[in-house]
Parts: C-alpha cells; sequence; structure tokens
C-alpha cells in the first residue's frame, strides 16, 4: 500500500513522495514556465539529456499527479500545485546543490543527483529543510 506523507505539499492525487527523477523535470519545468510560458516535450528532453518519450512519460505522471498541464497542441504548464511544489524543492535545491559540492566535492551532474536524491527521501520536512538552508 502506498504511503502518504503529511507533509507532502498538499498535492492532489500524490499518494508518495516525488521521485528524484520527477523532483528533477519538476524544476526544469518551472524553469521553462517562468513569465507565463510553457514548455514542448522535445525542449524538455533536451534539456533533461533524456529521449522525447521518456521526458513524454514524465511530464504525463506529473500531469496525473495534477502537477502540470498539456495543452492540446503539447505546451506544457505546471498547474498552482506544480508551481508550489516547485518554488519549495526550489528554496532547498541551490543552496544544498552549493553545500553538497563544496563538501563532497562532486562534479555538477554527480551532485545533482545526489541533492534530487535527498529531496525525495524528506518530503515531509521541506519547509523545515528551507528554513535551515536560508
Amino acid at each position: 500500500l502506498p504511503r502518504t506523507f503529511p507533509g507532502r505539499l498538499d498535492m492532489p492525487n500524490q499518494e508518495k513522495p516525488l521521485t528524484p527523477s520527477a523532483i528533477g523535470y519538476l524544476l526544469i519545468l518551472s524553469e521553462f514556465c517562468r513569465d507565463g510560458r510553457g514548455a514542448r516535450c522535445i525542449d524538455v528532453a533536451a534539456r533533461m539529456n533524456v529521449s522525447k518519450p521518456s521526458a513524454h512519460a514524465m511530464i504525463r505522471n506529473l500531469c496525473e499527479m495534477q502537477l502540470a498541464e498539456k495543452e492540446r497542441y503539447g505546451i506544457v504548464y505546471l498547474t498552482q500545485a506544480g508551481r508550489k511544489a516547485a518554488a519549495l524543492y526550489e528554496t532547498c535545491y541551490e543552496p544544498l546543490f552549493a553545500r553538497m559540492q563544496d563538501v563532497l566535492a562532486l562534479d555538477g551532474d554527480a551532485c545533482r543527483r545526489v541533492v534530487l536524491a535527498v529531496l525525495a527521501q524528506v518530503p515531509d520536512r521541506l519547509e523545515e529543510l528551507s528554513r535551515r538552508l536560508a
């Protein structure tokens, strides 16, 4: 049975925390969707360095969780819940990335994977983590 977490960011249809990969997509979509712009799957795939079918599948998952929505012609936008989740992950991601890279001396890609894995493990403590990293 899926576990629910009290601090799950009030995300509709989300019974378990996001995977590290899903968090990465959420952060990339947030960048693309700034100023009301949307993202095309092909642009997300290129940015994530994955195939278009992989990006499409993850975006479909985010849509099913009601964190994103896709227009008829393929432009993807974050929902209000998606923007809220992305904003909280963003407040943790950059400072944690900087600290992890400094302490562990990892290259950028390895550090990104470690930070996303950490964030995926503490969905109920993101607000606290954000305050501690500020």
